[in-house]
């Protein structure tokens, strides 16, 4: 099966023109550190598209350009178009046609839009979502030796819940979802008009839209250029830390920095074990190593937020939020009468401090009265002060049932708050 990015005016027309040609929703030979990541998970372009209408235009293909045309996404599959295009000046032909199915899909970078044709082939469109302003565009990748221009604008309109009245009579009989209504304030045949008509029309601030990761806005709406700074990506993950953040291939990880270590973990399910990563910067701190993956500040960070917290960073949060003395078995038998009591230092949840007292509460005397806890590699590190025997650890599985804290695990199937 031929797998093609796809501008959705090129599908209308009936072939792949030149321009539509791409490589693949992979960016095979592309850097690595730049994916044109979009910014939502599956669900949130799911609800956004279901049962809805994108109104938009080509603007790089003079027959289409500012001609309005709608693609309406049911939700049961199916994908009903109704697209126009310039045939002389003032002349306008439609074409009304049900193309093929659609899916959101995790395949790429980031969740994409899967086309697949009646032959079984298909392809994919990369969906950009702007909650302030509405716009939605699709980019598309295409042949160049410049990775960096290889991406650009195909379609670019918005979204809304109605059929606006002149493409209701450019392409009548579609077989629309029900409840879906004419919007009559909308009758120019043109796609700036369509807009000032009714300009409430595009649906704004989407309920998940304000979770958007760092400089996924589209490389295509770039050029290729920078499309966020080192010190926005540095802000995301520091409001991120010890939170869940789907990668662009949907895998989860939290982000961890805790004192001379800064980490990526992944939680491991079905046979897969967890998996720790080690961020190294380079010298210059203008790009990270992380495993095989090399980001360089600037470019799209394409880590989607998923609003739920890793169970690790939950156990440490009811501690700080519960400070009562706690006794912890994996502290061993030296510290069998003794117990702990949690403070967060300083902003960030990966470590903190800890007062040892006894078991009616106060404070130790002597030289081991309290220390430091961290984590790291997935497991809670405690450091008693001036103890010789240094740091003890344990998983956090381990941890939450010796606590006995109930934990919310994620899964591949937890929906991202809204």
């Amino acid at each position: 099966m031929m797998k093609i990015a796809r501008s959705l005016s090129c599908l209308a027309a009936g072939a792949l023109l030149a321009s539509c040609v791409a490589h693949g929703a992979g960016e095979s030979g592309s850097i690595p550190e730049k994916i044109n990541a979009t910014p939502y998970d599956e669900w949130f372009y799911q609800d956004l598209l279901s049962d809805r209408v994108f109104v938009f235009n080509n603007q790089n293909l003079p027959k289409y350009r500012n001609v309005p045309h709608a693609v309406i996404f049911r939700a049961d599959g199916r994908n009903l178009e109704c697209i126009g295009k310039w045939v002389k000046p003032g002349k306008l032909h439609w074409v009304a046609r049900e193309p093929y199915r659609w899916s959101i899909a995790r395949t790429g970078p980031g969740a994409v839009m899967r086309y697949e044709d009646p032959d079984g082939s298909y392809g994919y469109g990369h969906f950009f979502y702007d909650p302030g302003t509405g716009i939605t565009a699709n980019e598309i990748l295409r042949d160049h030796t410049d990775w960096r221009r290889s991406w650009f604008l195909a379609d670019v309109g918005w979204v809304q819940d109605s059929l606006p009245r002149s493409l209701a009579d450019a392409c009548p009989g579609l077989d629309l979802p029900a409840g879906m209504r004419i919007n009559e304030k909308q009758t120019a045949q043109r796609l700036d008009e369509l807009r000032r008509q009714d300009p409430d029309a595009p649906i704004r601030n989407f309920p998940g839209s304000q979770h958007r990761c760092p400089g996924c806005t589209g490389l295509g709406a770039s050029g290729g250029k920078p499309t966020t700074t080192k010190a926005e990506v540095e802000a995301y993950l520091a409001a991120q830390e010890g939170n869940i953040l789907r990668a662009s291939n949907g895998v989860p990880y939290t982000w961890v920095r805790s004192g001379d270590r800064e980490e990526f973990w992944r939680i491991g399910h079905g046979n897969l074990a967890d998996k720790y990563i080690d961020v190294v910067r380079s010298a210059d701190g203008a790009r990270w190593t992380m495993g095989k993956y090399v980001y360089v500040f600037g470019y799209p960070f394409g880590y989607v937020p998923t609003g739920h917290r890793h169970p690790a960073f939950q156990i440490t949060d009811e501690l700080i939020r519960q400070p009562y003395p706690r006794a912890l078995e994996f502290m061993g038998e030296a510290y069998s009468d003794r117990r702990f009591v949690f403070h967060r230092e300083g902003s960030s949840p990966s470590h903190g401090r800890f007062s040892v007292v006894d078991e009616a509460g106060n404070l130790v005397p002597g030289p081991h009265f309290d220390g430091e806890w961290r984590w790291t590699r997935g497991r809670m590190e405690m450091t008693v002060r001036d103890d010789p025997a240094g740091p003890r650890s344990v998983g956090w599985r381990e941890l939450a049932s010796d606590l006995d804290i109930e934990l919310k695990v994620w899964s591949r199937f937890t929906l991202s708050t809204r």
